[in-house]
């Protein structure tokens, strides 16, 4: 629960110095958030599919000893 606080917390407060520049309206708020949350997935999803190969590997290895 206080990882997830700090977790939106955090977002939050990279968003807002994000539109420091910019025009401060919620259309642009979310447009960020979404960018910023689509590219902080990105890397996570490719650990995920290297993971999951990772393991098929390793079950195929397994099965051949």
């Amino acid at each position: 629960m206080i990882a997830s606080v700090l977790i939106i917390l955090g977002l939050h407060c990279l968003v807002m110095s994000g539109m420091i520049s910019a025009s401060a309206d919620v259309p642009s708020y979310l447009h960020l958030l979404l960018r910023i949350c689509f590219w902080m997935g990105v890397p996570l999803f490719v650990g995920a599919i290297i993971y999951v190969l990772f393991l098929q590997m390793k079950k195929r290895k397994g099965r051949h000893s």
